[in-house]
């Protein structure tokens, strides 16, 4: 009898296992081919802010001896990128909002960082620069399509909830 039911739990396992295996995870949406020509120009295009990912660590808030990773998937997310010339300067105006639930149990957080002011691209290190006293904010482009745009940045979020200031990886996705 004793080896029936122990027979009976790994029995249950191999069929919930064998079901998750047959079940499809969604395919990611294919990247659109990759841009040819200079880049300078299609920034020029304008761009919004369509979904923003983040991670980091933080002190953990359960055990201060500790430190606690966050990362996920925005949400409320907008924003814009705008880039001109004018008068031999080049001029941008960003924006990015979002909310961010950086630890389970935790109060979300609310980011919002907007601008005016001069930037600059470096095509050897694909890192544009935004000049926006006091602000400056250094992107690298991971990806760049005529209809989308992939970059990340290594940014400072205050996190005013817990008086602290966090570190974050930012990736943020631009589409037209």
């Amino acid at each position: 009898m004793g080896k029936r039911f122990l027979g009976l739990p790994i029995l249950a396992s191999l069929v919930l296992l064998a079901f998750s295996a047959c079940v499809k995870e969604p395919k990611p949406e294919p990247l659109p081919p990759l841009a040819t020509g200079p880049f300078e120009p299609r920034l020029k295009q304008g761009w919004q802010v369509h979904a923003v990912s983040y991670q980091g660590n933080m002190p953990n808030p359960f055990d201060t001896t500790t430190t606690a990773q966050f990362q996920g998937e925005a949400y409320d997310v907008s924003g814009e990128f705008t880039f001109e010339d004018r008068n031999d300067s080049a001029l941008a105006h960003y924006s990015i909002d979002f909310t961010a639930d950086l630890l389970a149990g935790m109060v979300p957080l609310h980011y919002m960082n907007f601008g005016d002011g001069i930037w600059t691209y470096d095509s050897i290190s694909k890192t544009i620069w935004f000049y926006a006293y006091p602000d400056t904010l250094e992107f690298i482009v991971d990806y760049d399509a005529d209809t989308l745009q992939l970059w990340h940045s290594n940014v400072i979020i205050d996190y005013p909830a817990m008086n602290i200031t966090l570190p974050t990886r930012m990736d943020i996705e631009l589409r037209k």
